[in-house]
């Protein structure tokens, strides 16, 4: 009894293992099966989920349906859209790729140049550029300008400015005793008056024109020598010129207008009055002298010099 109980035993042993390497035999195929499948996969081009790059899902199992025997539902296209593949960054310099040249060009349009004739050369205003550089053009850049006193001072004096931005305005005037400054003039004599630049010019030579004071004639120390009734007596009253380039009179300058002066004004600028100058002027009644000139003052009508003597007196004065 207790052998049959043994061998029995043994038999269940027996009948477990050969249950065992069926299962490990059945598992080992699956796996043959699984690497078969993989190997296949792959060869095919499709992932590990049956999608294909060259035929899409769809293909891949209806294959895969035809290996099985078995019909399997088709799968639309448009559940599983394309991705686009991603841009890869532009490198630094995108000269050195290959394609490069076709790339900009493709992403940046190439507008054409108009032709240089269609293009107006106008600047604002109205005024055409072609003309005005050609214009510019006809003078030099910079322009050498030399001006004569003639007569005055300074002697002479050179500037140097822009052809096509001088201006006289800025150029100092000289001085010159008993004349006023009349102008720059392209001749020493006075007869052409400078009216601008001539093309083709880059050094000019002016000088300056004088004329005399308005109903004076001076000499060249600035004393008046004679004055025209008419321009210089107003209402009986003689008022001396107030300009620097008058500084003083000289006997026998009124022998002219001894008759019409009743009272003389005389400005701070006459520095110089000649003896006897107001002497034979049997009308004058009143002299008066403006206040800060150096040389003279008035009290009363009457003109003394800075030292207190009496300079002049008008026609009623009785010396005591």
């Amino acid at each position: 009894m207790d052998e049959m109980i043994r061998l029995y035993g043994y038999m269940w042993n027996v009948e477990g293992a050969a249950e065992k390497l069926c299962k490990v035999v059945v598992i080992l195929l699956f796996g043959v099966w699984l690497c078969a499948a993989a190997g296949s996969l792959e060869d095919s081009g499709a992932d590990a989920f049956g999608y294909s790059v060259s035929g899409g899902f769809a293909q891949s199992r209806t294959e895969a349906g035809g290996e099985l025997g078995v019909a399997l539902p088709e799968v639309s296209k448009g559940i599983f859209p394309a991705v686009p593949a991603p841009t890869p960054a532009p490198a630094a310099d995108m000269g050195t790729r290959e394609g490069t040249a076709d790339i900009v060009s493709t992403a940046i349009p190439v507008i054409a140049p108009a032709e240089s004739s269609a293009i107006a050369s106008v600047i604002p205003g109205g005024v055409d550029l072609a003309e005005e550089q050609e214009e510019a053009g006809a003078l030099p850049a910079m322009l050498t300008i030399h001006l004569y006193g003639n007569g005055g001072s300074p002697a002479a004096v050179t500037v140097t400015e822009q052809a096509n931005a001088f201006s006289a305005e800025n150029w100092s005037i000289p001085q010159r005793p008993g004349k006023v400054f009349d102008g720059w003039y392209l001749d020493a004599a006075c007869t052409r008056p400078f009216e601008g630049v001539e093309e083709g010019t880059d050094v000019l030579e002016l000088y300056a024109g004088w004329r005399e004071l308005e109903g004076f004639v001076s000499d060249d120390a600035g004393h008046i020598l004679s004055c025209a009734p008419d321009l210089a007596i107003v209402d009986g009253t003689l008022v001396l010129p107030s300009n620097s380039a008058c500084t003083g009179i000289e006997a026998g300058a009124l022998a002219d207008v001894a008759d019409q002066v009743v009272e003389i004004y005389i400005p701070a600028n006459i520095r110089y009055i000649a003896p006897g100058a107001f002497d034979s002027l049997p009308n004058l009644m009143y002299i008066e002298a403006e206040a800060g000139n150096p040389n003279y003052y008035s009290a009363n009508g009457i003109l003394y010099t800075s030292e207190g003597e009496i300079a002049a007196c008008p026609a009623w004065y009785m010396e005591e």
